[in-house]
């Protein structure tokens, strides 16, 4: 059995830290071919993805002894520790690994000033310990922090980025949380898997939980449906349990607007939303929300797909300028400038020639940039409006299931699609 094991999923990376596992037990046929142990591994990625426990894993798997550096104590104190733990590791231990956990949080630096004490003590002692038979091992959730110097091939020749778990690793996870939970047979496992998509491991044990908590106050005897879904709408989306209704007319422009998003988005790509709800997200704010647990193709289809809520109520109340679309619009903008700036879609014209040598856009190419959003926007939001228009029975239905039932779980837009005819829309 092996100490990865632990890890439900990143087969991709268990099987590179297995194979540095093996190049420490079994030195002599790596050595035989005049292959060297690298210079150390670096974990990065968002929080809560498990880098702490894959390090761990990957330490026991190893049976080398280890001295683990975290930031606990003050500048000074703290820079002496990371000197005194690479000389003790050289001195007393080796072979060893020296395990840097957060290294990024041994600073508080950004981008633009990198060159803290602390990160250079931490790069002496990666120095000192060079080819005496001591492994550094460390964890980061930032790489902008860390000086490039220290995270560069040497000190540091492999860096693994580790990502939120895909589809089928998410699945493991989550039945992994529900082993000692009592659920409904009743809980569809899909619906549960695609509404939680891109989630760390750290929140789907805690929605998983928190959802086995709310049941339990209820007095339930197993967890429903209804508990996970008031789990993701307050854990993810900080929807509050109870929350201030608004008038119908209020409701259905609301209702129009979420369902034009799942409208463009189930025609551009089908399969894509996982979750609508009528809810808000925030504690102060009104208004619903689409998931997505699939990644748009194209740029337009993000562009289109953030337009569409308010095609959608503009559509239905001609006299009225939708409002409460201020994110969406600025996302559509966002989209379209990365497309014109960077990936020249317009030609090489619009494409923004600055430089950290030559930092200040032109005027004029800040005015055509200006003219030439503008006119893609209204390019868009027609595009937007025809795929609605041509699936209007589609957007009709959904927009009454959600005034129903508030929130459309992935079966129940399923649902929805099977029995309606979808046209689709050339962009």
């Amino acid at each position: 059995m092996s100490a990865f094991d632990k890890v439900i999923g990143y087969e991709t990376i268990k099987n590179e830290l297995l194979q540095i596992c093996d190049m420490v037990h079994n030195k002599e046929c790596y050595e035989a071919l005049g292959a060297k142990l690298p210079q150390g591994i670096l974990l990065y990625g968002d929080p809560g993805l498990g880098k702490t426990l894959i390090a761990k894993c990957f330490i026991e798997e190893s049976g080398l002894k280890s001295y683990v550096v975290r930031r606990n104590k003050g500048n000074d104190d703290f820079i002496s520790n990371i000197t005194e733990t690479f000389q003790k590791a050289k001195e007393n231990a080796a072979p060893c690994i020296v395990f840097l956990d957060d290294m990024d949080k041994f600073a508080n630096e950004d981008s633009d000033h990198r060159d803290a004490e602390e990160y250079v003590a931490v790069q002496s002692g990666i120095d000192e310990v060079k080819n005496c038979d001591v492994f550094v091992l460390a964890t980061a959730n930032e790489m902008r922090k860390l000086p490039e110097s220290l995270v560069r091939s040497g000190r540091f020749d492999r860096k693994i980025e580790v990502k939120c778990p895909t589809d089928k690793d998410a699945n493991k996870i989550i039945e992994h949380y529900l082993s000692d939970k009592k659920v409904s047979e009743a809980v569809n496992m899909e619906d549960l898997s695609k509404m939680i998509s891109y989630s760390s491991c750290a929140e789907l044990e805690t929605i998983l939980n928190e959802a086995a908590i709310s049941a339990a106050y209820k007095r339930k005897t197993d967890i429903e449906m209804e508990d996970l879904v008031k789990s993701v709408l307050r854990m993810i989306y900080d929807s509050p349990d109870n929350y201030t209704k608004t008038s119908s007319e209020d409701i259905k422009k609301t209702a129009l607007h979420e369902a034009g998003h799942l409208v463009v988005s189930e025609v551009l790509c089908p399969g894509s939303v996982g979750l609508a709800s009528l809810r808000s997200t925030g504690r102060d704010s009104t208004g619903g929300f689409i998931h997505r647990c699939k990644e748009l193709s194209r740029r337009p289809y993000y562009v289109l797909v953030s337009l569409a809520g308010k095609a959608a109520v503009e559509l239905y109340y001609c006299d009225t300028v939708a409002s409460g679309c201020r994110s969406d619009i600025n996302r559509a903008c966002n989209y379209i400038r990365d497309g014109i700036s960077e990936n020249a879609t317009l030609g090489f014209g619009m494409i923004d020639v600055s430089t950290r040598s030559f930092p200040e856009t032109s005027e004029n190419m800040n005015s055509r940039s200006e003219a030439v959003t503008h006119a893609e926007l209204e390019r868009y939001m027609r595009i937007a409006k025809d795929i609605l228009l041509k699936n209007r029975e589609f957007l009709e239905r959904v927009t009454a299931a959600l005034i129903e039932k508030e929130t459309l779980l992935y079966s129940d837009i399923r649902a929805l699609t099977e029995g309606t005819t979808i046209t689709e829309v050339a962009v």
